[in-house]
C-alpha cells in the first residue's frame, strides 16, 4: 500500500467496526485505502472488502512445475553423466526418476509457500513502519484508513469517533 498518514480507530466488536467501515465508505476514499487489523481472521466483507486478488496458489503451482522440471533435469543429467549399463546398453530407470522429480517439485512448492507467506503477511518490509496497537492482542479491532489531505483526515477521524471508535488518532505509517 502507500506510506503516509493513517487514521486509526479501535472497536470492541465487529458490528461497531462494520458500522464505521460503512461510514468511511460514504466519504469516497479510494479503493483499498481502508483495512482492518484483528486478533482473529475475519471473513472478507465482514468489515471491509479486500480488492486485491489472491495470487498465492498460482505462485506455488508455478514453482511446483519449476521444481518438477529441475528434478527431471537432474535425473536426466545423472543418467547421461553416469549411465547404468545393463546387458551392454544404458537404461534410464523410471521409478527413481519419478521419486526425485516428485521430491524436487515438493521442495520448490514448500519454499514458494514459505517465501510467499513471509511476504504476504508483511514481514518482507523491513524499513517501513507498520500500523499496530497492543490493544489488538486483547481482542480489539482496528479500523485503519489511509488519508491524503488534512480535510480528509479530519472527516475520517470524525466518522470513526461517531461510529463508537476509541483511541482514534492518526499516525505516520503504512497500511
Amino acid at each position: 500500500m502507500n506510506t503516509g498518514r493513517v487514521a486509526i480507530g479501535l472497536f470492541d466488536s465487529v458490528e461497531k467496526a462494520a458500522g464505521a467501515a460503512q461510514a468511511l465508505s460514504s466519504l469516497s476514499l479510494p479503493e483499498g485505502r481502508v483495512t482492518t487489523i484483528s486478533p482473529v481472521a475475519l471473513p472478507d466483507g465482514a468489515v471491509v472488502k479486500d480488492p486485491r486478488p489472491i495470487r498465492f496458489p498460482w505462485v506455488v503451482a508455478a514453482f511446483w512445475f519449476v521444481g518438477a522440471a529441475a528434478g527431471l533435469s537432474l535425473t536426466a543429467y545423472t543418467f547421461y553423466r553416469y549411465p547404468m549399463i545393463t546387458a551392454g546398453k544404458p537404461i534410464f530407470t523410471i521409478p527413481p526418476a519419478i521419486i526425485v522429480t516428485y521430491e524436487m517439485s515438493m521442495l520448490a512448492a514448500i519454499l514458494a509457500t514459505l517465501v510467499g507467506a513471509f511476504l504476504s503477511i508483511g514481514l518482507g518490509r523491513f524499513r517501513r513502519k507498520k500500523i499496530f496497537d497492543p490493544k489488538i492482542n486483547d481482542g480489539w479491532i482496528a479500523l485503519c484508513a489511509g488519508v491524503e489531505s488534512e480535510a480528509q483526515e479530519r472527516s475520517v477521524l470524525q466518522a470513526l469517533r461517531d461510529a463508537g471508535g476509541t483511541d482514534v488518532r492518526t499516525e505516520e505509517g503504512e497500511l
